[in-house]
């Protein structure tokens, strides 16, 4: 469903800060809009408009979604301005905060996946629908149908998944966490969630143009990071460390729709292998 959009007549002003599909501009008055760029798809921007109203709602994020906007041919959306900086750069100023991270992470995941709704996009649809698009044309067709058997026959469920869950997008402010960004949640099963965390601190893009030594240090980092989520997600939850593992391919497969090119080689060479491991 196409959601009609607020015009906005002109820019207000240059971007505070900006991500790979959207740049942030001060509305004042409290809001911000987000805009992503020219090229980004206008049925993604009514998804995140969509996604953001039902976390929103069900108590997920404090981050409220006012409207949809249109600026120069250019498509949004205008939010409450909530205080915080990412996770990702709170070491700065306070280093200690690795420590706790993996910890904070885990409760945000707890939290947003105790609510429910069957109004966000079901994960295994939405993956299997993925497969017909231009990007895994890597795949024959038999690999393919196959794949998306699997995907299908997977146990279905209706909690909140935000499954982009990095460090990125948990801003904080003092002691709280907000989780920002939206567009990807998707309803399913907690067990997906964990394994899309396991694809994101091991093997997805960190910051383009960082040099060896940076990327080295964020590795690092990342890792600590996850495999101490991991750690207190289990505790929290009493999940198997083996459950998540026939959602990996899950993961992938939805990865592989954003069209990273620096993901795009482990990426279809995993995906291959997982199906062809397929009984």
């Amino acid at each position: 469903m196409t959601v009609k959009a607020e015009k906005i007549a002109a820019l207000p002003g240059k971007p505070f800060t900006h991500g790979r599909s959207a740049e942030l501009y001060d509305l004042g008055d409290g809001k911000v809009l987000k805009l992503y760029f020219p090229e980004f798809p206008e049925s993604d921007v009514d998804l995140e408009y969509n996604n953001t109203r039902v976390a929103f709602a069900l108590g997920c994020t404090p981050m409220e979604c006012y409207a949809k906007a249109e600026c120069e041919g250019r498509f949004g959306v205008i939010l409450k301005k909530v205080a915080g900086i990412s996770m990702t750069k709170m070491p700065e100023k306070n280093p200690l905060i690795l420590f706790k991270a993996g910890r904070l992470i885990a409760e945000q995941h707890v939290m947003v996946q105790s609510r429910h709704s069957d109004d966000l996009p079901d994960l295994r649809e939405k993956a299997a629908a993925n497969l017909d698009t231009p990007q895994f044309s890597f795949l024959d067709g038999a690999r393919r149908e196959k794949l998306r058997a699997y995907i299908l026959a997977l146990p279905a469920g209706n909690s909140i998944l935000h499954y982009d869950f990095h460090t990125e997008n948990i801003l904080m402010d003092g002691k709280e966490c907000i989780v920002i960004d939206w567009m990807t949640a998707v309803k399913g099963v907690p067990e997906a969630e964990v394994a899309m965390m396991d694809f994101l601190h091991h093997h997805a893009e960190l910051f383009p143009g960082s040099s060896k030594a940076q990327l080295a240090f964020y590795t690092a980092v990342r890792t600590f990071i996850y495999n101490s989520f991991l750690k207190n997600y289990i505790k929290l939850t009493g999940m198997s460390p083996d459950a998540p593992k026939p959602w990996y391919v899950v993961a992938l497969v939805m990865r592989r729709a954003w069209d990273i090119a620096s993901e795009k080689e482990y990426l279809e060479g995993e995906i291959v292998r997982l199906v062809d491991e397929m009984k």
